[in-house]
C-alpha cells in the first residue's frame, strides 16, 4: 500500500454518475482512498504515487446500504482512518440514483399464494431505492402493487416484499398473465403466466386480445352515451326554437287581427323578419378559436370517471384505472390536449398510457405551480382529428383497501379541466 494522503488535503466537489469528485488542495503523496457509509465500504480507488495541487480525481461508488437520510459519506484511507476529506452528506435517494444510475432490480420467489401474487424485489446496489410498482393483468389496465418497506441486505442494496391481490375474473379461459412494472422503467421487471395447458404464446396472445376487446367495449359504451347526450341536447334546442316561433307567430297574428289596417304592412314585415331569424335549425357549431375547455361537469367525460366533486378550491373528477374523454368537435384537427391534474393517488407524478381513438399519443407532465400537474398530450403526427381521448393509469388504488378511509372507489388521477387545442 502506498503512503496515505495527509489529513484533509482533499476537497469534495460534488457527486454524479462517476461517484464523488475531489480536488487535491496541495501536492501530496498518493495512496488508497475509500468511501464509507455507516461503516460499510461503498467505493474506493487507488491513487497515483504523487498528486499535484489542483488535481481532480473521481472515486466510484459501487453500492449503498439502507440507512436513514441524510447520511454522511466518509472519505478515508481505511475504515479506522485517517480522514482524508470532510464528510460528504447524502441528502436524498435522488442523489443515490444519480451516483449509481438507474436501478436494475430483479424479482425472486415469484409465486401465486391463495389468490395473491407474492414476490421479493431485490436491488443489489441501491439500498435507498423506494420503487412504485404496478402490474398489468392479462394486458389490461394497470393496478397498483402493495409493497412493504425496504429491508437491508448485508452486502448492500435492499429487498422489498410485495403482493398483488387477484380477482376471480382475472382467470380467463386462456389462463392468467401478469406483467410486473416499475414506474420510470418501460420494460417489465417480471412476468407470471398460468394456463391449463401451460403458458404459451397462443394463450398469452388470446389474453391480450380479450383485454383489448374489453377496452374497446368500454370505449364504445362511452361513445354511445356521449352521442345520445348530444342528440338529446340538440333535439331540446330545436323544440325550444319551434315553441318560441309558434308563440311569437300567434302573438303577431292576433295583434294584426286586433289592430288598425294601416299597421298591417309593418306587422307583416316584422313577422317575415321573425321567420327568417328562427326558421333555420342551427346545431352547435365548432368554436372559431383554437381552444375549447371541458369542465368536470361536462357530458364529454365518459366511462371510467367518478361523479364530479365540488370543493372550495374548485371542481374535479377522479378517474378509476382508466377513462374516456370525448372530443367536443371531432371533425377539427387537434394539435394538443391539456389535462389539468390537481390530485394524484399515491404516486409522485402522473404515469399514463394515452390513445387518440386507437393511436398511441405522446405525453409530457409539467408542474403547474400549485402542487398539481398539467399533462400535455400530442398526437404522433399532429395535427389529427379524433373522437375519443383514452387514458389508462399505471398506478391506482382504493383508499378502503389501503386502510386510508372508507372510500371503496378505485382512484388514480383527478382532473379539473381538459383543454383541446385545435388547428387554426
Amino acid at each position: 500500500m502506498h503512503g496515505t494522503l495527509p489529513s484533509h488535503k482533499l476537497l469534495v466537489l460534488g457527486s454524479g454518475p462517476r461517484g464523488l469528485s475531489l480536488r487535491c488542495l496541495q501536492r501530496c503523496e498518493g495512496g488508497e482512498v475509500r468511501l464509507l457509509l455507516a461503516g460499510v465500504e461503498i467505493g474506493g480507488t487507488a491513487l497515483p504515487p504523487v498528486l499535484e495541487a489542483d488535481a481532480e480525481i473521481d472515486i466510484p461508488v459501487h453500492r449503498l446500504p439502507l440507512v436513514p437520510l441524510p447520511a454522511e459519506i466518509r472519505i478515508a484511507a481505511s475504515a479506522e482512518g485517517p480522514e482524508l476529506a470532510a464528510p460528504w452528506t447524502l441528502e436524498s435517494s435522488a442523489a443515490a440514483v444519480a451516483m449509481l444510475g438507474a436501478p436494475q432490480p430483479a424479482v425472486a420467489d415469484l409465486r401465486l399464494d391463495h389468490g395473491v401474487l407474492r414476490g421479493t424485489l431485490i436491488e443489489r446496489a441501491n439500498g435507498l431505492l423506494h420503487p412504485v410498482l404496478y402490474a398489468r393483468v392479462n394486458g389490461a389496465v394497470a393496478r397498483a402493487v402493495a409493497a412493504e418497506p425496504p429491508m437491508p441486505r448485508p452486502e448492500g442494496g435492499c429487498a422489498i416484499r410485495f403482493g398483488l391481490a387477484l380477482a376471480p375474473t382475472d382467470l380467463t379461459e386462456a389462463g392468467l398473465r401478469i406483467d410486473l412494472h416499475l414506474v420510470g422503467r418501460e420494460e417489465p421487471v417480471a412476468h407470471y403466466a398460468w394456463s391449463r395447458a401451460g403458458a404459451g404464446t397462443t394463450e398469452a396472445e388470446l389474453a391480450r386480445l380479450e383485454a383489448r376487446l374489453e377496452r374497446l367495449e368500454q370505449s364504445l359504451t362511452a361513445g354511445h352515451a356521449a352521442l345520445e347526450a348530444s342528440l338529446r341536447s340538440r333535439i331540446g334546442l330545436q323544440q325550444e326554437r319551434i315553441d318560441a316561433f309558434i308563440e311569437a307567430t300567434a302573438t303577431l297574428l292576433l295583434d294584426r287581427l286586433a289592430g288598425p289596417d294601416g299597421a298591417a304592412g309593418d306587422r307583416r314585415a316584422a313577422l317575415l323578419g321573425l321567420i327568417g331569424t328562427l326558421a333555420p335549425v342551427v346545431t352547435e357549431a365548432a368554436p372559431t378559436g383554437r381552444r375549447q375547455d371541458v369542465g368536470p361537469h361536462a357530458a364529454q367525460f365518459g366511462a371510467g370517471w367518478h361523479a364530479p366533486e365540488d370543493t372550495e378550491s374548485g371542481s374535479f373528477r377522479w378517474m378509476a384505472e382508466g377513462g374516456v374523454v370525448m372530443n367536443p368537435f371531432p371533425e377539427r384537427p387537434v394539435t394538443a390536449v391539456l389535462l389539468h391534474i390537481p390530485h394524484l393517488y399515491q404516486t409522485p407524478e402522473p404515469q399514463l398510457d394515452i390513445w387518440l381513438d386507437t393511436q398511441p399519443a405522446h405525453s409530457l407532465a409539467m408542474p403547474d405551480g400549485s402542487h398539481g400537474y398539467v399533462l400535455r398530450v400530442t398526437p404522433e403526427t399532429p395535427p389529427r382529428a379524433f373522437s375519443m381521448l383514452r387514458l389508462e393509469s399505471r398506478s391506482s388504488g382504493s383508499p378502503a383497501r389501503d386502510g386510508l378511509s372508507q372510500d371503496a372507489r378505485v382512484l388514480s388521477i383527478a382532473v379539473s379541466r381538459v383543454t383541446f387545442l385545435y388547428e387554426e
